[in-house]
């Protein structure tokens, strides 16, 4: 009987908010900081990367709504269409697709079809690269581009970032940097 009082004892004293348990020399809101990207709303970095847009592409002045508005359009197409169940816009891929665009879209895009063209082009590489899907059908991709210029853009484009998108998947600095990058266009 006194070893069975002494067991609950000893569990009781662990369990009790009276004595504190060991704890790592970091306080808790500071290890999480360090270890985690800060939390973006995606509605937030959308924003963010149309400023971008707009900037990179001042010729032509963009409105930063058009380009959020094609993507939100595709997201909705291939969710209704029943290619993935819940929408691809999470802060995650916002921060990929940034990456690509940051890279790939000149600064000399002499037309907001051009414009539409690179964007898209990216989101599909964007949806191909983490999507959970094996494949997504490149229709509402390709707006009016050929399907010979848009497959020749794909390949160009994932030839040239290649390395980079292993990167933001394989190091969370990279990561932190490219998103930091991206949450200062709406500063």
């Amino acid at each position: 009987m006194e070893d069975n009082r002494a067991k609950k004892s000893r569990k009781r004293r662990h369990c009790s908010p009276d004595t504190p348990a060991k704890r790592s020399q970091t306080d808790p809101p500071q290890a999480s900081q360090s270890r985690y990207p800060p939390y973006i709303p995606p509605n937030e970095r959308l924003r963010c990367l149309g400023l971008f847009l707009q900037q990179r592409c001042s010729k032509l002045n963009p409105s930063t709504i058009w380009p959020m508005r094609w993507l939100r359009n595709i997201d909705t197409h291939l969710l209704v269409a029943g290619y993935q169940s819940r929408n691809f816009l999470s802060p995650g891929s916002v921060v990929f697709l940034y990456m690509l665009c940051r890279d790939l879209i000149s600064p000399e895009i002499d037309s907001m079809e051009e414009l539409q063209a690179s964007l898209l082009t990216c989101y599909y590489i964007t949806y191909c690269y983490i999507g959970i899907e094996l494949g997504y059908p490149p229709k509402p991709f390709l707006m009016g581009s050929s399907n010979t210029a848009f497959w020749e853009r794909c390949i160009s484009y994932t030839q040239i970032m290649s390395s980079k998108m292993m990167k933001i998947n394989n190091n969370r600095q990279f990561y932190r940097e490219v998103l930091a990058e991206l949450k200062a266009m709406g500063r």
